[in-house]
C-alpha cells in the first residue's frame, strides 16, 4: 500500500504540480564591462493552443526580474503541426509585453510546424530573430554584441558568419547546447536550452536521458569545459512525455558582476599572518 501511494504521489507531482512551477535560477558571471546588467534567457516554451495563462505567467515573471535584455531560446511550438501549437500572432503579441529589448532564435520544433510563420509573427511585434547573425546594442554605455546561432539539429549552424565583426563583450545564445565545443572565439557567455534538463532527474543521480549528442554532459546548469562558460537552461515546457520530476521549469537570470581582482588562488584567501616582534 505504501509503495502504491508513493507512486501515485509521484505521478501527481510529475504531471500536475512540478510542470506548472516557475523557478528563477540565478547565475553571477564576472565581467567588468557588463557589471550591473541583467539578462534573462528562456527557452522551450512548447506552447499549446490554450496556454494563454501559462504564457502570461511567464511574461509577468520575466518582467519582475527587471532585465536589461531578454533572449528567447526557441521551441515556442509544440508537436509537429501548427494546429496543435499556439497561434503565432497571439504568442507574439503576448511576448511583446516584455519590458526589455527582446531577441529570439528558433528551435527544431518551430521549424517543424512553420519557422517562417513564427519568425514573421515575432518580427511583426519588434522581436528580432537572429539566425546565424548578430546585433550590436549599447548597454552600460558600451557596445554589446548579441550573437544568435541557428538550431543545431535542424539547420546549418554558421558560427563564423554569426560572429562576423563582433568583439568582446559578446553574448552567444542558441537553442541546442551541442554547438558548445565548436565555438572557438572567446565570448562572455553562451546560453542554450533544448535539453529540458532531462525532464526526469533522479536525486543524486541525474536525468535518465538528455537530448544531446553529449548525453548528460550538457544537461543543465553552468558548464565550463573550454575557455568559454555556457549556461544550459532546463526550459519552460515539456515534450514527448508531459512530465517533470526534480527538474522544475526555469527562467534563467544572468547577473553580471565585478570580477574578483584578487583571483582565486588559495593562498590569497588565507588571512595574512602577523609577525611576532621580539624585544
Amino acid at each position: 500500500m505504501v509503495l502504491v501511494a508513493a507512486v501515485v504521489l509521484l505521478l501527481i507531482n510529475s504531471i500536475f504540480i512540478e510542470p506548472n512551477v516557475l523557478d528563477v535560477v540565478k547565475y553571477e558571471i564576472e565581467d567588468s564591462f557588463l557589471q550591473g546588467a541583467k539578462v534573462v534567457y528562456v527557452s522551450d516554451f512548447h506552447l499549446k493552443r490554450g496556454d494563454y495563462n501559462r504564457l502570461d505567467r511567464i511574461v509577468k515573471k520575466i518582467n519582475e526580474q527587471k532585465p536589461n535584455i531578454v533572449l528567447l531560446g526557441g521551441d515556442f511550438a509544440t508537436g509537429k503541426s501548427l494546429d496543435k501549437t499556439m497561434n503565432p500572432e497571439i504568442m507574439a503579441q503576448k511576448l511583446s509585453l516584455l519590458d526589455a529589448p527582446t531577441y529570439a532564435v528558433l528551435g527544431e520544433n518551430d521549424w517543424k510546424v512553420g519557422g517562417n510563420k513564427i519568425t514573421d509573427a515575432l518580427l511583426g511585434v519588434g522581436i528580432r530573430v537572429l539566425d546565424n547573425s548578430n546585433v550590436r546594442i549599447i548597454l552600460n554605455r558600451r557596445y554589446l554584441d548579441i550573437v544568435g546561432l541557428a538550431d543545431y539539429s535542424s539547420r546549418a549552424v554558421k558560427i563564423g558568419q554569426a560572429m562576423r565583426r563582433t568583439v568582446l563583450p559578446r553574448i552567444v545564445f542558441t537553442h541546442s547546447p551541442d554547438v558548445y565545443y565548436d565555438i572557438a572565439d572567446d565570448v562572455t557567455i553562451i546560453l542554450a536550452g533544448h535539453t529540458h534538463g532531462g525532464q526526469f532527474a533522479i536525486p543524486f543521480v541525474g536525468p535518465f536521458f538528455v537530448q544531446s549528442k553529449y548525453g548528460t554532459e550538457l544537461a543543465s546548469g553552468l558548464i565550463q569545459k573550454t575557455n568559454n562558460k555556457m549556461i544550459v537552461s532546463k526550459g519552460l515546457g515539456t515534450t514527448a512525455i508531459p512530465i517533470r520530476f526534480n527538474c522544475k521549469p526555469e527562467i534563467t537570470l544572468v547577473q553580471f558582476v565585478q570580477p574578483n581582482m584578487y583571483g582565486d588562488y588559495e593562498e590569497q584567501k588565507q588571512p595574512r599572518q602577523k609577525k611576532k616582534i621580539k624585544f
